[in-house]
């Protein structure tokens, strides 16, 4: 699962995981939920996947960010 589809069946804007996971604009949330070949397209830092694993109660993996197009 890609963090955009779980964003979506959550029904959660892009500022929503911006929120939560602690970051300063809904762009970098927007940029991580891009497809992995896009060419704006972020990996979240450490911290933030550590927040993101939290706050998706473990739905949603880091290594996500690496399935390089098996993902996308």
């Amino acid at each position: 699962m890609i963090i955009d589809q779980y964003r979506q069946s959550k029904g959660l804007s892009y500022s929503a995981p911006a929120r939560v996971t602690g970051v300063s604009h809904a762009a970098v949330a927007r940029r991580w939920c891009l497809p992995s070949t896009h060419k704006d397209a972020k990996i979240p830092s450490r911290k933030f996947m550590l927040r993101i694993v939290d706050v998706t109660d473990g739905a949603f993996q880091p290594t996500s960010f690496y399935a390089v197009g098996l993902n996308d």
